[in-house]
């Protein structure tokens, strides 16, 4: 009885296979694979106007680079450190400074470069004393690395 079963299955199972489709042929074109992304931790700059707080054209260029080349990574801690020596006082370079990490937070974010947590700072500077007025800047360490499998 047990044979006659185990015939029966063997017989369906040859006759499934017959009415199977062929296996498809073989590519012909060389496998080439995707280049993989480069995850490293990226220090970028970004230039302000004289006593602006909205991002330029080029800044927001620099930003959309950015993350095309970090496609892929995982992105760690941010930190964005911000001067505004161009001002004239040092309440208004404060004020300026905290205008122009409020915009780069947000650019990052509307980027997805904001990581896990986004660390913000104000470089201190006395204007009228300062010898670099045309630092007005917020400078953004972007940490990154590969994602790891198994």
């Amino acid at each position: 009885m047990t044979k006659i079963f185990i015939s029966a299955a063997l017989f369906a199972a040859s006759a499934g296979m017959a009415t199977a489709q062929p296996l498809p042929a073989p590519p012909t074109a060389k496998f080439v694979a995707s280049e993989a992304p480069v995850c490293e931790t990226q220090t970028l700059q970004v230039y302000f106007p004289a006593g602006e707080s909205q991002l330029t054209a080029a800044s927001q260029a620099m930003l959309e680079d950015t993350k095309s080349r970090l496609e892929g990574c995982i992105i760690g801690p941010v930190s964005i450190a911000a001067s505004a020596a161009d001002a004239r006082t040092q309440r208004s370079a404060n004020h300026l400074a905290q205008a122009r990490l409020a915009t780069v937070s947000s650019a990052l974010r509307q980027h997805r470069l904001d990581g896990a947590r986004v660390e913000r700072d104000i470089v201190t500077v006395v204007p009228a004393q300062y010898t670099v007025p045309q630092d007005r800047k917020v400078e953004i360490r972007v940490s990154a690395w590969s994602p790891e499998i198994g």
